[in-house]
């Protein structure tokens, strides 16, 4: 079977859920092609199965996934799953808006899956995930990624409701986090630790981040708050209102 998944992911939850079932799929024989939508990937014409799906801001997909997928998604006859990630699985409605867009260009949505994993974002309210909660959450997301894959391997997926109420305020959700995060970005600064790699730079999925002349770290205001400079920084250089956070890295937590 030829497997097209692709994803956004700011800090590597989203991208790991699509390396794990890409990896159980090659090893069933499958043809899989993964890919990011920072790199505008193509989908093959002759795709058996889409998996696409990314992280949730303010209930949703973040808005920029919500316009590849309406921009880039040809009409297609062909099987789709659509999956999310998230702190928390409340409100977690974005697998509802990919499912809507994606049914009404012809995919035929075999599943809806929610994921949660640890946050990212833990600015004032939100907690940091302690080291136990984390490897929870990873060890529990491996086990519904193995149940799904095992159901793809049998051909056993079948989504029975494809009613998504709602998706159009779900949607408004997005577009309101989208400027919301411009705010967020404004707050981001890079501390006398910042060694001048530009890997915060190149790494950037809005490109709000840039060099001076005299080499200093510029934040614009394209900002939509994946969080990926802060927690890919080499230095923990960046910070968020002047206060430096501890850096989360799913990498640390997998073999």
């Amino acid at each position: 079977m030829k497997v097209n998944i692709i994803h956004f992911s700011g800090t590597g939850n989203s991208e790991y859920v699509a390396k794990y079932i890409g990896k159980k799929l090659k090893d069933n024989g499958d043809k899989v092609k993964i890919e990011s939508i920072d790199k505008n990937p193509k989908i093959d014409e002759d795709v058996e199965l889409l998996i696409i799906g990314g992280p949730i801001y303010a209930s949703n997909v973040p808005e920029k996934l919500i316009r590849w997928v309406l921009r880039n998604v040809e009409n297609k006859n062909a099987n789709c799953i659509v999956y999310s990630t998230s702190a928390g699985s409340i409100n977690a409605y974005g697998v509802d808006s990919l499912a809507k867009k994606l049914n009404k260009k012809g995919y035929n949505i075999l599943a809806k899956e929610t994921y949660v994993m640890p946050r990212n974002f833990y600015f004032g309210k939100y907690p940091k995930n302690t080291k136990k909660e984390v490897e929870d959450m990873i060890n529990n997301t491996n086990k519904q990624l193995d149940i799904l894959v095992d159901k793809i391997k049998k051909e056993s997926l079948s989504l029975e409701n494809m009613e998504n109420k709602g998706v159009l305020g779900k949607d408004l959700l997005a577009e309101t986090f989208s400027i919301m995060a411009k705010f967020i970005g404004k707050n981001l600064s890079a501390d006398e630790n910042c060694i001048k790699c530009g890997l915060c730079v190149k790494n950037c999925p809005q490109n709000n981040i840039r060099f001076e002349k005299d080499k200093t770290i510029k934040f614009d205001n394209k900002c939509m708050a994946c969080m990926k400079c802060i927690h890919s920084c080499p230095k923990n250089a960046i910070n968020y209102k002047n206060k430096k956070y501890e850096q989360y890295n799913i990498n640390e937590y997998i073999e």
